[in-house]
């Protein structure tokens, strides 16, 4: 469960640029995990182009200091408990962490059949790799994909699938010295998406995971046409009724109904109704030891690192929350599931953080409350370049513009863009080469216009990574530092992620934030 009071501010963890690793080293919902299995969601719309500058008369939400979900059952959910070894060499966790559904939720955007399916998927095929209660290890597990990333929902489920096992694709960390060390460090393409769309039915997709410790391998097929209530074309137009604000109080109090029944149908479902889970085991792989099976309560957890749960979170709407009866004031988005979901705490996620924090308080001023669908942001490199995709999913996380992963909107897109995600995080198609402190982030806000461009010159971050931090780094990963160097490193470390966190509104030229329009 996510913590609900946040000190002002927090500090995280280090990156060390070019040189080390992590830092260069409301309106109605939409569905589109919910719409017909068996076609294909229709191409994303590209957004409107929105009038310059023009000012927002939409009033300004007050911000919720105890925050609670419309529907219990999205925080009720068990937490798949991980391991990530980085949060151990890093002196941030040395037990198994909580990987929550709500988090998932936040990152999708909603709750639905598609996110408690590919949420699913993940759980059973994790239980079948670590059996006997051992608890699984991020970077030690690849995800064949049945599709590819823009195909039909394949990146939705995918995005959720990520978040939880590490398994990323080009936006995935490189590993610098850490992976140079070990492949588990390596979190880059080990999702891996075929380059063209399969067409292949959605009820016969299947998702292939491996361990790469052991060989075992297996394959989950999830087959949401069983899914009820189901959803008939009369549901599909009355969720272009919500999404354009058009349905009655008594309309909209069915429709959450329904779409949050589909959802909890998986969650109550899964392990009982046959041919809906199809898990298939094609290689048992080789024998772990006992060591490796170890008790995890999400009851037991706190961060070794104060610091990560103290960061304010940044507050957030979600036009889908509010059409899907999920939530109707902002939801509060926390550093902490950045840190989960990039698998650590650095300079490099301070650094995403803090720009995303200070572009959105330009685009969106004197108090007013972010919106996800609303932002575009236009990345300064190619996804899999230097460490650009690792900020890049952060700002996916928060802002809800995703790249050909996002969702396509479906219905509810093909009503208003703000419930398209998919391509509203833009990266080259090559490589800029750009030196990392010259890189220019550009958020733009789709409604008004306003475009502001964010820099974050990580030259600047101290304890500066010299060649002998780097080299202690590799002896981290390797498991070969004395208790003494550990200390030491992970004093310096996590030193650096919270020098960007108290000194990004502080230091000039540190994190610049420029206004277009």
């Amino acid at each position: 469960m996510m913590k609900k009071l946040y000190v002002a501010f927090a500090i995280l963890i280090i990156a060390a640029i070019s040189l080390s690793a992590c830092t260069p080293a409301a309106t109605p919902a939409p569905v589109a995990e919910e719409a017909p299995a068996a076609e294909e969601a229709p191409a994303a719309e590209e957004a409107a182009p929105a009038e310059e500058g023009t000012p927002t008369e939409e009033a300004i939400p007050e911000v919720e200091v105890g925050f609670a979900w419309d529907q219990d059952y999205i925080s009720e959910v068990p937490p798949i408990m991980m391991i990530d070894p980085y949060l151990q060499i890093f002196g941030q966790s040395q037990v198994a962490v909580p990987y929550t559904y709500e988090t998932a939720v936040k990152l999708a955007g909603h709750s639905c059949g598609a996110v408690t399916g590919a949420w699913t998927i993940t759980r059973k095929a994790l239980e079948v790799l670590y059996p006997g209660g051992e608890v699984p290890v991020r970077g030690q597990i690849t995800v064949e994909a049945p599709g590819a990333e823009d195909e039909w929902y394949v990146g939705v489920f995918g995005e959720v699938i990520t978040y939880i096992t590490g398994a990323a694709p080009k936006t995935g960390f490189i590993g610098a010295e850490f992976g140079q060390t070990n492949d588990i460090f390596i979190r880059q393409n080990k999702m891996t998406y075929p380059d063209e769309p399969t067409g292949t039915m959605p009820p016969k997709m299947e998702w292939v995971f491996s361990r790469t410790d052991t060989g075992a391998k297996v394959g989950v097929v999830f087959n949401l046409m069983v899914i009820t209530p189901l959803s008939t074309p009369e549901r599909q137009e009355m969720g272009k009724k919500m999404a354009a604000g058009e349905a009655t109080a008594e309309e909209a109090a069915d429709y959450y109904e329904y779409w949050n029944e589909r959802a909890l149908f998986v969650l109550d479902n899964a392990d009982t109704l046959d041919g809906f889970f199809t898990v298939t085991v094609y290689d048992e792989g080789t024998a772990t030891t006992a060591s490796a099976i170890a008790p995890a309560s999400p009851d037991d957890f706190a961060w070794d690192q104060d610091y990560i749960t103290e960061v304010p979170p940044i507050m957030m709407i979600d036009p889908y929350f509010s059409i899907f009866g999920q939530s109707q004031v902002p939801v509060p988005y926390y550093y902490e599931e950045a840190v989960k979901l990039a698998g650590h705490s650095c300079g490099a996620i301070t650094g995403a953080w803090e720009m995303t924090r200070k572009a959105l308080e330009a685009l969106y001023p004197d108090g007013e409350v972010p919106m996800r669908g609303q932002i575009s942001v236009d990345a300064p490199g190619a996804e899999d370049e230097w460490f650009v995709g690792v900020f890049g999913d952060v700002i996916t996380f928060i802002t809800g513009a995703s790249p050909h992963t996002g969702f396509i909107g479906a219905e509810f897109g093909k009503t208003d863009d703000i419930f398209v995600r998919q391509n509203k995080m833009v990266y080259d198609e090559e490589p800029t080469k750009q030196m990392p402190p010259q890189r220019e982030w550009i958020f733009t806000r789709l409604d008004t216009g306003a475009k502001v461009g964010v820099k974050y010159n990580l030259m600047i971050i101290l304890p500066i990574p010299t060649p002998g931090r780097i080299a202690m780094g590799k002896k981290m990963a390797a498991g070969e530092a004395t208790a003494e160097e550990a200390a030491d490193y992970i004093e310096y470390w996590n030193a650096r992620a919270m020098f960007t966190l108290e000194n990004s509104d502080v230091i000039d030229g540190f994190i610049t934030v420029k206004v277009y329009e």
